[in-house]
């Protein structure tokens, strides 16, 4: 008889902790138990062992950890799409380092030059400014290596001024 009772309330044990409550409290903070909620709370009622289907998309009731999961999955996948998008805005956004103007290319320079030759000495500029008056300014910026601005005046294709300064 006392093992027929050590049986039933094994049983009756098992079954009891095979649920799960969930309930609000009045501070808005959600509890999960396997024990009962206190008195006067409405609680939600989960059977632990429950293998429920594939919830619907747009179903934010499911409680389940399957579900959480599923959707911290694509919360995730999400955010990693954003980061990646983001990353390659910011990275197309970043204008290119400043190349600068060597000394060696500075002083091969001269005022009367073509514009043409001017690009084969010195690469392309860093800032390049024109107006309708085919006035061209070529800009190349300092570097940790050329601490120099070089600007380059180009009027009607030919170099008519070169300024350079020291900027740190």
């Amino acid at each position: 008889m006392k093992q027929v009772i050590f049986i039933f309330l094994l049983a009756l044990a098992s079954s009891a902790s095979a649920q799960i409550y969930r309930w609000v409290d009045e501070k808005g903070t959600v509890h999960y138990s396997n024990s009962a909620p206190p008195n006067g709370v409405k609680a939600t009622v989960f059977d632990r062992d429950a293998k429920a289907g594939p919830p619907s998309p747009e179903s934010a009731e499911c409680y389940t950890v399957r579900c959480q999961g599923e959707r911290m999955e694509r919360r995730l996948a999400r955010q990693q799409e954003l980061d990646v998008r983001l990353a390659a805005e910011r990275a197309a956004a970043t204008p290119p380092r400043p190349r600068g103007l060597d000394f060696r290319s500075y002083i091969s320079l001269s005022r009367g030059m073509s514009e043409g030759e001017l690009i084969v000495i010195a690469g392309a500029p860093d800032l390049l400014f024109s107006d309708v008056f085919a006035v061209k300014h070529y800009t190349y910026l300092p570097t940790h290596v050329d601490p120099f601005t070089t600007t380059v005046l180009v009027i009607s294709g030919r170099i008519s001024q070169i300024d350079r300064v020291r900027k740190f």
